[in-house]
């Protein structure tokens, strides 16, 4: 209910600033000029999808207000950017052209959004918060040490909508449960995340180990120790399908985009060594079922034994080190270098992608010998389609030790949704062009 008042209350901004703006540039605000329906339609839509993004719905993270703040900064700035992009790519087609008129609106609308969103919203949302019928009472799982100080904390922060309760007490009804886990190594902690989470209620957890991430997940500290929600999805078939949907027009848009350039690179790996211009391997998909996967080749032509692959990998997989430093530079080319560096060789997945054999967003497909040495809290990453890009690509790629790139590909699982697939595609943008972990 919380969510829906705060986008009735976006709503009255954007039409209360848009309307002040017409009245300040043109003296009126019916008829005065062009394209006025389609810009408040525009802004109306692009708004707030850009807040949802943004996480400025979800009411338990505005215990940080500076943090809101800076949320807010950036939506706006990149609303103000789409709406002068999308309007030179038109030529203001359906777009209002003036300038002082987009002053005036962005001006006024950031100004109302802070005052609204950081100044009022947290005093307001407590006021609601302490009527009992608006707060989310949440068993508290964890150190009994530790509960008097996390239920006091909660109490003084009633924006987060949250009231501890102890496991024992019979007589309340939890709607969710806060589990505070001591697990020092990240299986232990994906085990703890795994056991609470099966009964269908929103889990928030505090984790030192959510500290290592850098994901920037967590919407509020108790004593320097991040917490991070996780919310089971329903309507699985629903979603994806519009998964499937937004694989096959991505793929689909990006081949024929990509096509000039997917000649010019067949063109100078061919130049550049001999050898196949595509390199297909064997790799594991949902359920662990096998499917050829490819790539531009970016090294020279060699073989490996069983026993090597097997010895490889097990040493990546029982020691802390990351995956760069189990390259074979020796055998990368020229080429190869320059596109692995750009993940221009991970383009033909777009392929597979397109036969429904990955997605655009999930774990990266393992090899079969690699399978083979899962641990049990590893098998749980091939629930779900492997993808072309996910969270260890943009948070860290070839930088990561095994354990920390399955955990992610596992919070990735757990936290699954279309909202967060979108995020991770324009994430993906940066990383790329930054070359992050590239190896």
């Amino acid at each position: 209910m919380r969510k829906y008042l705060l986008l009735i209350n976006d709503f009255g901004v954007i039409i209360l600033s848009y309307v002040i703006a017409l009245l300040l540039r043109f003296r009126g605000i019916i008829g005065v000029v062009n394209n006025q329906c389609y810009t408040i339609a525009f802004l109306i839509i692009v708004i707030p999808i850009l807040f949802y993004f943004y996480d400025l719905y979800k009411p338990e993270y505005y215990t940080q207000r500076l943090r809101i703040f800076f949320r807010l900064v950036k939506a706006w700035l990149i609303v103000l950017l789409l709406y002068v992009v999308t309007g030179f790519m038109t030529k203001f087609v359906f777009l209002i052209e003036s300038r002082v008129f987009i002053a005036y609106f962005f001006s006024l609308s950031f100004g109302f959004f802070f005052v609204i969103r950081v100044v009022f919203l947290k005093v307001l949302l407590e006021w609601c918060y302490r009527l009992p019928i608006g707060n989310n009472t949440c068993e508290y799982i964890g150190p009994p040490e530790y509960y008097e100080e996390y239920k006091q904390f909660f109490n003084a922060n009633r924006v987060s909508g949250i009231r501890l309760h102890a496991a024992d007490e019979k007589a309340v009804k939890h709607k969710a449960a806060f589990l505070y886990s001591t697990a020092d190594t990240y299986d232990g902690l994906y085990t703890d995340i795994k056991k609470y989470l099966n009964g269908g209620q929103k889990l928030h957890v505090a984790s030192p180990m959510f500290s290592h991430l850098g994901l920037g997940w967590e919407w509020c500290t108790l004593n320097d120790i991040p917490v991070y929600t996780f919310e089971p999805r329903h309507n699985h078939r629903v979603r994806d399908f519009l998964r499937r949907c937004l694989d096959i027009i991505i793929s689909v848009i990006g081949l024929i985009i990509l096509a000039p350039l997917f000649l010019l690179v067949s063109i100078a790996i061919k130049l550049d060594s001999p050898g196949s211009i595509i390199y297909k391997q064997e790799r594991c998909g949902k359920n662990g079922k096998k499917f050829i996967f490819y790539k531009f080749r970016s090294m020279r032509e060699h073989k490996k034994t069983d026993t090597q692959l097997a010895s490889e990998s097990n040493h990546y997989m029982k020691k802390t080190v990351p995956k760069t430093q189990m390259v074979e530079n020796d055998y990368i080319t020229d080429i190869g270098r320059i596109i692995r560096k750009t993940s221009i060789d991970e383009w033909p997945q777009f392929f597979n992608v397109l036969k429904g054999e990955m997605s655009l967003i999930g774990p990266r497909p393992h090899r079969p010998h690699e399978v083979k040495m899962y641990q049990d809290w590893h098998k749980d990453r091939l629930h779900v389609k492997q993808g072309l890009t996910g969270l260890w690509q943009i948070y860290g790629r070839g930088e990561m030790p095994c354990d920390k790139s399955i955990f992610l590909d596992l919070i990735y699982v757990s936290t699954r949704s279309l909202s967060l697939d979108i995020k991770l595609l324009f994430q993906t943008i940066p990383a790329v062009l930054l070359g992050k972990g590239a190896y």
